[in-house]
């Protein structure tokens, strides 16, 4: 019992050490390299909020369904009302519909039961608690 409060001291001092150490060169790296992180954590955050949106306007429209379509390595997210397009995520001009759609296939599309049905696949991942006895 007498070593509880050791670890948490060792490791407050090996922060404060490798803080002082590397620090500086972190402070640097996180300048140079903070344009390209957030333009590259930008787009993945947009992306996943398109399908987000895109997923929920499918459960709301009467016989909806989604259909992802990929045009120069960016995901449109087709949002469809039977058979009639009702709009994409993001958002693409109506005259670009028969394009991006001309080598698509209208079977591969996702019914909206089938989005209802299916589990997050972002869930939060907390840690088990464990207790002591």
């Amino acid at each position: 019992m007498a070593t509880a409060g050791k670890p948490s001291g060792k490791l407050a001092k090996n922060l404060v050490k490798y803080g002082v150490r590397y620090g500086p060169l972190v402070v640097e790296a996180v300048r140079h390299g903070r344009e390209p992180a957030q333009q590259a954590v930008q787009a993945a955050w947009a992306k996943r909020s398109a399908r987000r949106k895109a997923v929920e306007h499918t459960l709301t429209v009467r016989d909806g369904s989604l259909l992802k379509v990929i045009k120069d390595g960016q995901a449109i997210f087709f949002v469809f009302s039977g058979d009639a397009i009702v709009t994409t995520y993001p958002p693409v001009p109506q005259s670009a519909y028969p394009e991006l759609l001309r080598h698509a296939d209208l079977d591969k599309r996702e019914p909206a039961v089938v989005l209802a049905a299916r589990k997050p696949k972002i869930a939060p991942h907390l840690p088990k608690v464990r207790r002591k006895r």
